[in-house]
């Protein structure tokens, strides 16, 4: 660990956008799985009649 001021000021910087860009790219790959589950939910629904059916009576009894 540097003991300098200037070195630990540059030291917590880094670290600072490092847990930024983690943070960040953490939060897009959840909502890439997010989107890729709805898409994969929605295929398997309008592929079976008979759970296509039965979320449309859940969504006209619903609404």
């Amino acid at each position: 660990m540097p003991d300098d001021l200037y070195s630990l000021i540059i030291t917590g910087v880094i670290a600072v956008v490092v847990l930024w860009l983690v943070v960040f790219v953490v939060r897009k790959l959840i909502g890439i799985a997010l989107l890729t589950a709805l898409a994969i939910g929605v295929w398997m629904v309008w592929n079976d009649p008979d759970l296509l059916n039965w979320t449309a009576d859940s969504m006209l009894g619903f609404f």
